[in-house]
């Protein structure tokens, strides 16, 4: 059971076996720790595309720009709408017998 220095620090002694000593273990740790804390916080920063135009960023958690969203709700709620009535649905009779209603009221 022979004790040697550590190679990293050259401080502390260790056991056969072992690579580093308890101190440095843990810095290596907290080492990791940054790194891992670091790169997720850079995922998080990566800029995504807008996937419809192309030339704006998205919004955060999504796949389409602000303009891009706006156009599409404005789709959406155009293609919910009723639409409107064509001429042919209405006769020109309807037409003026409302005219005729409207002129006798007065």
């Amino acid at each position: 059971m022979a004790l040697h220095k550590c190679p990293k620090c050259e401080l502390n002694y260790i056991r056969e076996g072992e690579d580093f000593c308890e101190v440095c273990k843990r810095e290596m740790k907290r080492a990791q720790a940054r790194i891992r804390h670091v790169e997720e916080e850079n995922d998080d920063d990566e800029v995504i595309m807008c996937s419809e135009c192309g030339e704006e960023p998205a919004v955060r958690g999504g796949e389409l720009c602000l303009g891009c969203l706006k156009e599409k709700k404005r789709q959406v709620v155009l293609e919910n709408a009723s639409p409107l009535p064509t001429d042919d649905e209405f006769e020109d009779e309807d037409l003026l017998q409302e005219e005729d209603l409207d002129a006798e009221e007065e």
